[in-house]
């Protein structure tokens, strides 16, 4: 974990559909020390098809992770703005129960 993400709370504000089936997601980051800012993570369209897709459900929190991340890198006024790639998506998925278990 970034030392720098524990001064920050990460709020999952919504989503908007996009229109090539894709999602954006909002959150709301605050801090003590600095304004509100709106940060926004993009999720294309094929993240949430094939063997690997990504549900709806855990999308919030795999952004959430990746903005956890990336907030204590890029401190740039305004609004930040991230697309979620394939690497995001293996190194922030929740782990699921049962993989790797034997029957």
């Amino acid at each position: 974990m970034n030392e720098s993400s524990s001064k920050y709370n990460i709020r999952y504000v919504g989503f908007e559909s996009l229109a090539d089936a894709g999602r954006r997601l909002e959150y709301v980051i605050t801090s003590k020390q600095e304004p509100a800012r709106t940060a926004l993570v993009e999720i294309p369209a094929t993240a949430f098809s094939g063997p690997n897709r990504v549900s709806f459900q855990e999308s919030a929190a795999i952004c959430y992770e990746k903005l956890r991340r990336e907030i204590g890198i890029d401190l740039e006024e305004g609004t930040l703005t991230f697309v979620l790639t394939t690497a995001d998506i293996e190194a922030f998925r929740p782990r699921r129960r049962g993989i790797g278990k034997k029957p």
